[in-house]
């Protein structure tokens, strides 16, 4: 994944490859988005999602709550705001991969997404993605949001796999190829759940590339495949 196409921007505030660059609204807005999460995602983390308030958030982000409520309407709309980045960004990705083998092109694609956290300052989104895990686990509130969100990162990317493959979203090869994919992402992260947590986010990014890999190869040899030797994808390391 990393030979065939450059490394997306892992900067949220900024627009896609290929699309006209925003204006200084859009980015402005993009920009007090993007710190109303850092700060609730930090404050949440810290002292729990109940005792955080949206003022709070606000006068954190330097932002009235009105402000606050405009982008998310409920709070625990900010603390899963990394999912809804994650599916746009995987889409992206998605769309730079060669054609062929859509189900090597998701591997391509999330495998890109989270190579590009290993030159971000931070590796923002992995750190942002943990708090996010953290606070889920300690919040039935927040939990039960999720399922929600994560059907929202499934319509960007079965958007993309529609146009890559030429039919329509539902169409089932779309649903089959979107739902292999999310059930091995859902294996291989739940089989490294307890490292990840534990983990510092540089940390995270290789347990993560290093899941996904061994649940990718996995899933070829079960179905027979050969050995996969595109540049870019490799084997996962010896256990």
């Amino acid at each position: 994944m990393l030979d065939s196409t450059s490394p997306i921007s892992v900067d949220r505030t900024a627009e896609p490859a290929g699309e006209a660059p925003l204006g200084l609204r859009e980015r402005k807005k993009l920009q007090t988005k993007a710190a109303i999460v850092a700060i609730g995602l930090d404050l949440c983390d810290t002292q729990g999602f109940d005792a955080t308030t949206v003022e709070q958030i606000a006068a954190g982000a330097d932002v009235s709550p009105r402000t606050v409520n405009r982008y998310f309407p409920l709070k625990e709309d900010i603390v899963l705001a990394p999912i809804d980045d994650f599916g746009v960004t995987v889409a992206a990705a998605l769309r730079a991969q060669p054609p062929g083998n859509e189900l090597q092109a998701l591997c391509g694609a999330y495998l890109q997404v989270i190579h590009a956290e290993v030159g971000a300052d931070g590796v923002r989104f992995l750190r942002q993605f943990l708090q996010m895990q953290r606070i889920m686990r300690a919040s039935q509130a927040v939990n039960a949001r999720a399922l929600e969100y994560a059907e929202k990162k499934n319509v960007a990317v079965c958007s993309e796999l529609a146009d890559r493959m030429g039919t329509a979203p539902d169409d089932f090869m779309v649903r089959l190829v979107a739902g292999t994919w999310q059930m091995l992402c859902h294996i291989s992260m739940a089989d490294v759940e307890e490292a990840l947590l534990h983990s510092t986010p540089q940390a995270a990014v290789r347990v993560t590339r290093d899941a996904i890999l061994r649940a990718y190869h996995g899933l070829r040899h079960v179905c027979g495949a050969p050995v996969d030797d595109t540049p870019g994808l490799g084997t996962p390391p010896d256990e």
